[in-house]
């Protein structure tokens, strides 16, 4: 029995999910045979000619395993169906999606209405059902154009206290829809009585990781010492995307840094959405790094902006990788889609809020601590990487001080934003099959493995191991995964306040004078 995903329609968005996850897949062909021995789930997310629909008919009568985009379902049952539009929604408490909680969705959800069908999540609206051996699953809205949504939009942070930090970010929560896709194939493998086995997102068994960026706009080279004191003591290898202003301070502060990563940010503070004028700002910055010795492989934009023009601009200088939050935030790595052709710079999403939108948003210093505490705490729980952004101008020396020992306590691993890149270029990269039968995993892979592992998931519990070529399910310790409650008043960070259009006023403001 092979464990691999069937993709009906080669679609970027969805392509993105499976390989964020580290899923086996393949994109299914008119020649394809398909049986629920090669096949532990198929996707259907384009309408099927009679034929194709015959053939997955006879694949779920027969166990398998399909999950549908509701246009691919309901094209026969337009009577059948509701629509309505979803800016947002929070999960229900007790579903197999509960800890995504708040989930920006902007689109239209596509409803059947069928009662031989069984609800997961009553608010998702994430139908199932049982068709003799196999199983239905049926998502009520487009994945691979909300992947694709670039636009952005203020959004505040739940923490506990009145008023909340915003800032201007991606628009669709593409991080938990990823989640709920992956959910939803698990779903299918355990009813199917099939563990799930993933390539894990960090190298070796790490649980998360911990990676440092520091943007250098608009501070001194006093402040940009201090800040790497505190690196240097703690043993911090941060990333450093400089601003070019001032070449006394790349030449001497920025290139006698030690065990530090040094990318690239700006010469002047802005992004024009115009190829031209981005390119000579890029280009300008480029030749500043240059003349002082310093190569960079990294680029993260001013306010988090990305655009087309500017990822084109990126693509000319062969960046390897770029970061920005108003792209996608709180993710994993993936290539953006531009011109409908997948870019050659790897896009590694970010945590958004930073100090200066505490500071911004009047937190006092212990909170400011309790804040990025939470969110340590919080990626650790759920398995993601954790990514802190500063600003060597807005102080705050003895809250990274504190940060950073905190890490150094739990126990985290420490990774430039280069050595991940490299890293998740590998796993990209790494061809491998796998197959289950009497409760052994077999794992298929030539060359050489870079530092990789697999979390295996099965009947609701789930291990990080190393990936070895034989896999006994019975000799795992498997665990628990323990699910955040939902914070009750988790909505208020979706309402609209005074300050939102003040903010929108500053940022706008803000760019106009730069």
């Amino acid at each position: 029995m092979e464990l691999k995903i069937g993709l009906y329609k080669s679609q970027p968005g969805w392509e993105i999910i499976l390989q964020q996850e580290g899923l086996n897949f393949e994109i299914i062909t008119p020649d394809t045979k398909i049986s629920f021995q090669r096949y532990s789930v198929i996707v259907i997310n384009e309408i099927l000619n009679a034929d194709q629909d015959a053939k997955v008919r006879e694949f779920i009568k027969n166990g398998g395993a399909a999950i549908y985009l509701y246009s691919a379902y309901t094209n026969k049952k337009k009577k059948l169906i509701r629509t309505k539009k979803i800016k947002y929604l929070v999960t229900d408490s007790d579903s197999i999606y509960s800890n995504l909680g708040l989930i920006d969705f902007y689109t239209t959800f596509i409803r059947l209405k069928d009662d031989s069908f069984n609800i997961i999540d009553r608010n998702l609206f994430i139908q199932y059902k049982k068709v003799e051996k196999g199983y239905i699953l049926i998502i009520p809205f487009d994945v691979d154009q909300l992947i694709l949504n670039t636009q952005s939009i203020r959004k505040k942070f739940w923490t506990d206290r009145k008023e909340l930090p915003s800032e201007i970010v991606a628009k669709v929560s593409k991080g938990k829809i990823r989640k709920i896709v992956s959910k939803s194939i698990e779903f299918l493998h355990q009813k199917r009585g099939l563990p799930l086995v993933q390539l894990w997102q960090f190298p070796k068994i790490w649980d998360t990781i911990f990676i440092f960026r520091i943007d250098t706009d608009f501070c001194n080279p006093e402040e940009a010492s201090k800040l790497y004191k505190v690196c240097k003591k703690n043993k911090i290898s941060g990333t450093w995307f400089v601003d070019t202003v001032s070449k006394d301070t790349i030449i001497n502060v920025y290139k006698n840094m030690d065990d530090q990563e040094i990318a690239f940010h700006c010469r002047r503070h802005l992004v024009f959405n115009d190829y031209k004028k981005d390119h000579e700002n890029i280009e300008n910055g480029l030749n500043d790094l240059k003349e002082a010795g310093i190569n960079v492989s990294g680029f993260a934009a001013p306010y988090g902006e990305w655009n087309k023009n500017l990822a084109e601009v990126l693509e000319y200088f062969k960046f390897d990788y770029s970061s920005e939050f108003t792209l996608d935030y709180d993710n994993l790595p993936f290539y953006p889609l531009i011109n409908n052709k997948k870019s050659n710079v790897l896009q590694i999403p970010m945590h958004p809020v930073s100090t200066g939108r505490l500071r911004r948003s009047h937190f006092a210093d212990r909170e400011k601590w309790q804040y990025f505490k939470n969110y340590i705490d919080r990626q650790i729980a759920s398995f993601e990487p954790i990514f802190i952004y500063h600003h060597p101008s807005h102080g705050d020396i003895e809250l990274f001080d504190k940060i950073f020992e905190y890490i150094a306590a739990m126990n985290i691993n420490r990774m430039t934003y280069h050595q991940f890149s490299e890293w998740w270029k590998k796993r990209l990269g790494f061809q491998y099959e796998i197959t289950y039968m009497n409760g052994e995993i077999n794992c298929n892979y030539k060359g050489e493995v870079p530092d990789l592992s697999l979390k295996i998931s099965y009947n609701n519990k789930f291990v990080i191991t190393n990936l070895k070529k034989t896999i006994r399910i019975d000799e795992l310790d498997l665990l628990e995964l323990k699910n955040d409650k939902i914070k009750s008043d988790i909505k208020r960070i979706r309402k609209r306040n005074w300050r939102d259009f003040l903010y929108n006023y500053e940022s706008r403001i803000g760019r106009k004078n730069k």
